[in-house]
C-alpha cells in the first residue's frame, strides 16, 4: 500500500516542497533539485562572479600570465602578444601585457607588479641590460622566459631568432642587388639583438671582400 506524504511532513525549505502524491510516484520522478542545481540556479539569479582574488589568496598564483615587451608599437611584439594570448587562451589563462618602453626603470616597476600579482608566469624580453632586475625577479620564485634574448646562464630559459643570420641575409641581399654601400640603422648598441645583426652584416661584407667602412652605420 502506497504512503502519501504531504508537504507539512518536508523537513527541508518551504520552496522545494511538493503536492500531496504517493511515495510510490515520487520514486520515480525527481522533485526535489539536486544541491548543485540549486547553487547553480542561485548563481544564475543573483549574477555571482568568482573572486580571482580571493583564489588567488588561496592557491597562491593567479591565472594571470605577465607579458613585458620593448615597445608595444613595434609590429614584432604585437604578434608576440597574439600568440601568447592565444596559447593562454587555450590554457585557461589571461595575459597582462606591459610596455617598459626600453625602460630598465619601468620594467623593474612592472616586475614588481607582477611580484604583486603572484603572476602563473612571466614572457619578459628585457629592457636592463645588467641584468640587474632578472635577478631581483628570480627572488620571487616565479617562472619566467626570455623572448627575443639569448639566455647566457643555465638556469634561464628563452626563446629567440639567430640575430646574426638575420644580419648576414639582410646585407646578402643588398650585395646581390649590386650595392657596395650599404646605410645600417640599428637599435640602441646595448642590446644583444642589435649587435648581434651588426655581426651578421660585417661578416657578409667580409664575404664579398669588403671592409667594415662599407657599412655606413647612421
Amino acid at each position: 500500500m502506497a504512503r502519501s506524504v504531504g508537504s507539512r511532513t518536508w523537513p527541508g525549505p518551504p520552496e522545494y516542497r511538493w503536492a500531496r502524491s504517493p511515495t510510490s510516484s515520487t520514486a520515480r520522478t525527481r522533485s526535489v533539485p539536486t544541491p548543485r542545481a540549486r547553487v547553480l540556479s542561485a548563481i544564475d539569479r543573483l549574477g555571482y562572479v568568482r573572486s580571482e582574488s580571493a583564489r588567488q589568496l588561496r592557491a597562491g598564483r593567479s591565472r594571470i600570465m605577465g607579458l613585458l615587451v620593448l615597445d608595444m608599437g613595434n609590429p614584432f611584439f604585437v604578434d608576440v602578444a597574439r600568440g601568447a594570448e592565444r596559447a593562454a587562451r587555450e590554457a585557461g589563462l589571461g595575459v597582462m601585457v606591459c610596455n617598459s618602453a626600453q625602460s630598465p626603470g619601468e620594467e623593474a616597476e612592472y616586475l614588481s607588479l607582477f611580484a604583486e600579482q603572484r603572476v602563473r608566469g612571466v614572457l619578459l624580453t628585457p629592457a636592463d641590460a645588467t641584468g640587474r632586475n632578472i635577478a631581483a625577479f628570480r627572488r620571487h620564485d616565479i617562472p619566467f622566459v626570455l623572448v627575443d634574448r639569448v639566455a647566457e646562464g643555465t638556469t634561464e630559459c628563452s626563446v629567440s631568432v639567430d640575430d646574426v643570420a638575420g644580419g648576414a641575409l639582410a646585407v646578402r641581399h643588398l650585395l646581390d642587388a649590386g650595392h657596395r654601400s650599404i646605410a645600417y640603422v640599428s637599435g640602441p648598441p646595448g642590446f644583444n639583438q642589435v649587435r648581434d645583426r651588426r655581426t651578421g652584416a660585417l661578416a657578409a661584407l667580409a664575404e664579398a671582400g669588403l671592409g667594415p667602412e662599407a657599412l655606413r652605420e647612421l
